[in-house]
């Protein structure tokens, strides 16, 4: 996709029309037809900013635990006993890690708007494997009434049920395939990829801007030819030698046409760029490395809000598409389900824990060795009484002795 906001082709403008600025950049435009920032989804990698959010967004949803829960009546308990539970908590299929798993799938999601997985069962319907499909060889199609997945890869082509493939979208526009940000926000990250190729053009260029050489006397007959021989080996001296200083003929002159860096508020504009690439995705700026506004204070606070106004958006999403085409109707009725672990996110210090520990057991919602159980510590005899604070008690006993014989 081609930034026409920012690089507009020759045809558009003239260099001899005088509304024209005679810059450096639309001289460069005229002499490099392929000057424009070409956005795609390996580009925007290549960008800071944009590879800090994707990594953090996928890291965050891959290192929650992801577990088969199954309800009966008022208990709650891992389902251990059913396939889908070492799938998705374990190993998804030979190459790949559960962690592997869902953090190339959130990538795939941000970066290209679906994750696709492929459920693969045995022949009485039990699940054997969950197998990645890249979102470059995949796609939604309709075939008569009806709509399938085709998968054209290395192993050939082949069409996939709705019901066999776990489809995580992006925000899309027709309710049946996501949209990937970055080509909905392509002009905000080509303007940081421009910015980019500025400072590395320009550094490599020695750290000077362009110019222009004029000449001062009346050109002669083949003065031309000598003119760029001379301006040619100095250029090439220039490369080369440790002295970066540019030696002119006396009958030239040197004039800078570009704006310097600094006029151009260069580092201004990359700190604005990361900040806009962190509200794209909805990323805490502090998250990414950008600290300038962050305090000790406001950094605590931005954590809960990452995991509300973030993560959980995310979360359902995956649960949601998890539940709908890992188990039958049959099962979710049974009281089988999908559910991630958001603890590990909202996990406080140790002195913010012991406080809530010491809340819950006197309150008597809670025991001791249920505590233990969340500090990954073994459970001890006689710590399963619940404990109740003798300054609690139910209202209508209020004003009433402890013994009724009194």
């Amino acid at each position: 996709m081609i930034l026409d906001s920012l690089f507009s082709p020759p045809a558009q403008r003239n260099i001899e029309n005088p509304d024209t600025p005679l810059t450096g950049q639309n001289l460069a435009e005229y002499l490099d037809s392929d000057i424009g920032i070409q956005v795609d989804n390996q580009s925007a990698m290549t960008l800071s900013a944009v590879y800090a959010c994707i990594y953090v967004l996928s890291a965050s949803v891959a290192q929650l635990p992801l577990h088969v829960m199954r309800k009966q009546g008022n208990t709650i308990e891992a389902a251990k006993d059913h396939p889908a539970y070492w799938l998705l908590h374990d190993e998804p299929n030979l190459w790949q890690t559960s962690y592997k798993w869902r953090e190339t799938k959130q990538a795939h999601v941000l970066g290209w708007g679906n994750g696709y997985t492929q459920v693969k069962r045995n022949a009485r319907g039990e699940l054997r494997e969950l197998v990645m499909r890249r979102p470059w060889e995949t796609q939604l199609v309709k075939n008569g009434n009806r709509y399938l997945y085709a998968v054209v890869d290395e192993d050939g082509s082949r069409a996939v049920q709705l019901e066999d493939m776990i489809h995580v979208r992006a925000l899309g526009s027709d309710g049946r395939t996501g949209k990937s940000l970055v080509r909905q926000h392509a002009e905000t990250i080509g303007l940081g990829l421009a910015a980019q190729r500025y400072g590395k053009d320009f550094f490599t260029g020695g750290g000077r801007p362009t110019g222009l050489v004029s000449v001062k006397n009346t050109l002669q007959k083949d003065s031309w030819e000598r003119l760029k021989k001379a301006w040619d080996t100095a250029v090439s001296r220039l490369k080369t030698s440790e002295n970066k200083t540019l030696m002119l003929p006396a009958d030239l002159d040197y004039k800078s046409i570009t704006i310097p860096p600094e006029d151009a508020q260069f580092l201004e504009t990359r700190k604005l760029n990361r900040s806009e690439i962190a509200g794209i995705f909805n990323v805490p700026s502090h998250m990414i490395n950008d600290l300038e506004r962050a305090t000790f204070s406001n950094i605590s606070e931005q954590a809960i809000q990452f995991v509300r106004h973030t993560m959980m958006p995310w979360i359902v999403n995956w649960e949601q598409e998890l539940n709908r085409r890992i188990f039958t109707r049959a099962e979710r009725a049974a009281g089988y389900y999908c559910k991630f672990n958001l603890a590990g996110l909202l996990r406080g210090t140790a002195k913010e824990r012991a406080e809530f520990y010491h809340a819950a057991i006197t309150d008597g919602w809670m025991d001791r060795n249920e505590a233990r159980l969340l500090e990954d510590m073994n459970p001890r005899d006689g710590l399963d009484q619940m404990l109740v604070s003798v300054n609690a008690q139910p209202a209508d006993q209020l004003g009433q002795p402890d013994n009724p014989q009194e």
